[in-house]
């Protein structure tokens, strides 16, 4: 799952006899891709006009230099003014033009700048850059500063940023490739809808920028890593002739398994997704397929999801459950007892799907993980599920105001999201306002399913629980 871990079947938790599954860790790691916490938006203290003129100055090459003039909004714990630092630079690309703004704040401060001038599909964009100043009297005060660099939409919901760490003195360049750049929470962020460009502290500190920049890409790009480059990612050492791919319509599949069945689990993953379109009509059709990387052991699996982590400037423990998804890029070990179709592909396969057929970003909410549980179970059947629902039911379900929230779930809860899916899917009443529920929360920018209750289906938690626990009981009665 997207920052999150993952699993191959339900078990019951003998310390507390809450159905979770297993394989899982026994809580959540709150460190899992920390970067994830870096920037959280604040409100909009007041706007400020500056000055910006957009031209092009090499060929595809679009440059900002505060000159003119454009709207700027500024955040709350901060303040922006025209600066002239000292000090000039010998570089072949584009230089501090001399008349910079400085940004001094607390953490939260910031500001956003309209950036249609830099570009206009920022699909076509391949790198984006700036100058950063710091004088010798800032950097003795405040020796290593942390800041966001955001690349936002216009409603600045949805949006792509970096963490930076500059603790230089006098002009430091800085580029950025843009597909290194991470997802933010809720809305699903598209490169063709960003619109501003804006800066964040995480510090208090006083830092100047002067002189945006953007490169051209050779070719168009998505949301998503590159299967090339994470390719040579995951398989440093190994020569290529170790390492085998499949593309279908539905799934790219990387390994370097030597008994794994390409072909067969290609053909299922298939499956599944005629079965995701099938539940949920409503889902886009993939440009290309979701990514599934199938490691030959389990520490080269490890290994991998905290590589992409620090590529995107961040930092993420080793996952260790049995499968592991980030940023839409899937990926799991080989299992020789469970072969080629091991549920956790499933499972690992849906989350990386949904991140290419849904609006929202996959975050290790109700939403994903019910989803992904849901469907795992209906190609993995498990003997003991209805005893174990059962079970649940008399003593540990969670309320759905606390499991619905948006917030990332215990593991401990998948069996009790998946279960709100089934009945979600299969009931009339509930399944005819999926498609309407996805866009309201893809514009809320939450998975919060509270402020979604009454205007879709006129109920609220508790008559949903009550509908949910009578659907259970009917689902998973004991076999007389």
């Amino acid at each position: 799952m997207d920052q999150n871990d993952s699993h191959d079947e339900f078990h019951d938790n003998a310390a507390t006899g809450i159905p979770s599954i297993a394989n899982g860790r026994s809580k959540r790691d709150s460190k899992h891709f920390k970067a994830r916490k870096l920037f959280r938006r604040g409100m909009v203290a007041g706007i400020l006009l500056v000055a910006s003129l957009a031209t092009p100055v090499a060929f595809g090459q679009q440059l900002l230099t505060f000159e003119g003039s454009v709207q700027v909004s500024v955040r709350a714990l901060s303040q922006l003014d025209f600066w002239k630092p000292e000090g000039s630079v010998s570089d072949s690309g584009p230089k501090p033009e001399g008349r910079a703004v400085r940004l001094r704040g607390e953490i939260g401060g910031g500001f956003a700048v309209n950036a249609t001038s830099l570009a206009m599909d920022w699909r076509q964009v391949e790198s984006i850059g700036l100058w950063l100043h710091r004088s010798a009297e800032e950097a003795k005060e405040h020796p290593t500063v942390e800041l966001v660099l955001r690349l936002s939409e216009e409603d600045q919901k949805a949006s792509f940023w970096r963490r930076l760490e500059v603790s230089h003195v006098g002009w430091q360049k800085l580029v950025l490739p843009l597909e290194w750049f991470v997802w933010s929470d809720g809305r699903m962020p598209r490169w063709e809808k960003v619109k501003f460009v804006g800066v964040q502290l995480r510090d208090p500190a006083t830092v100047t920028l002067d002189t945006v920049w953007t490169e051209p890409s050779a070719q168009p790009r998505d949301e998503f890593l590159a299967t090339e480059s994470l390719t040579k990612l995951a398989f440093p050492k190994l020569d290529s002739s170790n390492i085998r791919t499949l593309e279908t319509r539905d799934v790219q599949l990387v390994t370097n398994a030597k008994s794994l069945e390409l072909e067969r689990l290609a053909t299922h993953l298939g499956t599944v997704a005629q079965r995701l379109h099938r539940e949920l009509p409503f889902l886009s059709k993939p440009s290309r397929g979701a990514v599934l990387f199938v490691f030959q052991e389990r520490a080269e699996y490890q290994r991998f999801a905290p590589r992409i982590a620090r590529q995107l400037n961040s930092r993420l423990d080793p996952p260790e459950a049995g499968g592991y998804t980030l940023q839409g890029i899937s990926s799991s070990w080989w299992d020789e007892k469970q072969g080629s179709l091991r549920p956790v592909y499933t499972h690992e396969f849906v989350h990386g799907y949904l991140s290419r057929t849904l609006p929202l970003s996959t975050t290790g909410d109700w939403l994903q993980e019910g989803l992904a549980a849901h469907i795992q179970l209906e190609f993995h059947p498990q003997e003991n599920l209805s005893q174990l629902v059962r079970d649940g039911l008399k003593s540990s379900s969670t309320p759905f105001a606390e499991l619905c929230s948006g917030r990332p779930i215990h593991t401990s809860r998948y069996w009790q999201a998946a279960t709100l899916w089934r009945m979600l899917i299969n009931e009339p009443r509930y399944q005819a306002k999926l498609k309407e529920l996805v866009e309201r929360l893809a514009a809320a920018n939450s998975t919060d399913l509270g402020p979604h209750l009454e205007p879709l289906w006129g109920t609220n938690f508790d008559k949903l629980t009550s509908d949910w626990r009578a659907f259970c009981e009917m689902q998973f009665r004991r076999d007389e």
